[in-house]
């Protein structure tokens, strides 16, 4: 198993944590810990990104308690307090892919994240279940958080989908 992590200070790059060691070291999960900070519909997201701050938005308080298909999320990192986003950088041999890394704002699109249905039993709309797997897709790119394997682990946000498992 493995898990997406970060570590927010100096390295704002995030990375693949593996919980599967060979070596006596336990996984550091504090730094694998991401909080699901806000879940607004899409229609909602446009008007908070088209007003200039989501602090100051009317649509800010449109939070859902259940989380649905569909819905645009805003990820913070616990370890740093900052959030998941899609960079405008490319250190991948695919030029297509961003990398993902960790963001200390949350205004503009970066850093949210529409929830797709991994599975066919699930579709836009119906509510998001501990142990569902879903797919990750970036709003201001389009691709999706994606796990790659070039010599080891790494996450980039690419147009292919990897599938996330939801944990409490």
């Amino acid at each position: 198993r493995i898990m997406l992590a970060a570590e927010g200070f100096g390295n704002r790059k995030c990375f693949i944590e593996s919980l599967q060691r060979k070596e006596s070291v336990p996984p550091d999960l504090s730094i694998c810990r991401f909080l699901l900070e806000q879940a607004v519909s899409v229609r909602a997201l446009q008007e908070l990104v088209t007003a200039e701050s989501v602090e100051d938005s009317p649509a800010a308080s449109q939070n859902h308690r259940t989380l649905l298909y569909g819905h645009a999320v805003l990820l913070r990192h616990m370890h740093s307090n900052m959030y998941l986003s899609c960079l405008s950088t490319s250190s991948s041999k695919d030029k297509l892919a961003f990398d993902v890394g960790l963001q200390e704002g949350s205004q503009g699109k970066a850093c949210w994240w529409i929830i797709k249905p991994a599975s066919k039993q699930r579709s836009e709309g119906e509510k998001v279940r501990v142990g569902d797997d879903l797919i990750l897709m970036s709003v201001s790119s389009e691709r999706y958080l994606h796990v790659t394997f070039n010599g080891g682990f790494g996450v980039q946000a690419a147009f292919q989908p990897t599938l996330w498992s939801v944990v409490p």
